[in-house]
């Protein structure tokens, strides 16, 4: 699937799941390599101005088309990466910034390897100074 119509697919879905007046969205994409899979969470100001989370529900066909972005990337000879933000208006104009965060590959090896949540924590806070909430 090309890029261009995978950004459609996620505009066009967080338009639908947005059911309230809002101005501006923010989704953030992280791309596990190891499973082919990609995770998002995002927010967005209603139209008082106020910060309300984004729901993630998308239609399988979103989710399953997400870790094409950064696929598609790499197959098109950019450096890697493993996150993205896309900045989405309520009119549907967007923005994506790409890049590598070395916190996620880590995560994704830990878990690959067999590692568990209570040792990623750890060594989350260690590594990255993380203190859950």
């Amino acid at each position: 699937m090309k890029t261009e119509t995978i950004y459609e697919l996620v505009v066009t879905a967080v338009q639908e799941l947005i059911t309230e007046p809002w101005t501006i969205a923010e989704l953030n994409i992280r791309y596990l390599a190891s499973s082919h899979e990609a995770e998002c969470d995002g927010t967005y100001l209603d139209a008082s101005g106020e910060a309300q989370v984004l729901s993630t529900d998308f239609p399988d066909e979103v989710l399953d088309a997400l870790p094409f972005l950064f696929v598609n990337r790499a197959n098109d000879g950019n450096p890697p990466t493993n996150s993205l933000q896309m900045t989405i208006s309520a009119q549907g104009r967007f923005a994506v910034d790409y890049e590598w965060d070395q916190e996620i590959q880590d995560e994704d090896d830990h878990f690959t390897k067999g590692g568990t949540a209570k040792e990623w924590l750890k060594i989350r806070q260690e590594k990255y100074g993380y203190t859950p909430e």
